[in-house]
């Protein structure tokens, strides 16, 4: 289990780059679950969409080995909502003192992918409970929908506005 949050955290890391840059390399309607402008609102879809990408390869890695994973759609739901909400509560405070800067704002991204693949850890390494992932998996995929429904129809306010082009939502 250690091994596979590790390399799961690390991952995680790495997705964010490609889940961030997918929609302006390769626009389209199948793309625009990932961010698609810069607002606080669509680095939610980078935080949600990482460690489901980097867990669902793994546990096929790991599957391939003979490896179970415990509890992983358990753990990925209450990990990635808990990333969301700790990475907002640390990273908003700071943007507003300092700006926009990227060096902090990874290092905000990684502190708290680590301490929420932490709990990942130890939401896995406890016995399965095929009913809580069930409902986690069913979470889930009812989450995926108001991600993509705000990208097409974005409130107007600060948290869905793109900071640099001030728009909001796909740029048309």
């Amino acid at each position: 289990m250690k091994k596979f949050v590790i390399i799961n955290t690390f991952l995680t890391f790495i997705f964010g780059f490609l889940i961030h840059g997918i929609y302006s390399w390769y626009p389209s309607v199948i793309t625009s679950i990932f961010p698609v402008n810069e607002s606080l609102y669509e680095h939610i879809k980078l935080i949600f969409y990482s460690p489901i990408f980097s867990s669902i390869i793994l546990y096929f890695i790991f599957k391939r080995k003979g490896i179970t994973i415990n509890n992983l759609v358990y753990g990925l739901l209450v990990s990635t909502l808990f990333n969301i909400f700790l990475f907002y509560l640390i990273f908003i405070p700071v943007y507003r003192e300092t700006g926009e800067n990227i060096v902090i704002t990874l290092g905000i991204y990684f502190i708290t992918i680590c301490v929420s693949q932490y709990l990942n850890y130890l939401i896995i390494s406890k016995d399965n409970h095929k009913l809580l992932n069930i409902i986690s998996a069913i979470i889930l995929f009812i989450a995926t929908i108001p991600l993509t429904y705000f990208t097409y129809h974005p409130k107007k306010n600060d948290f869905f506005r793109d900071p640099k082009t001030n728009q909001y939502g796909i740029k048309k």
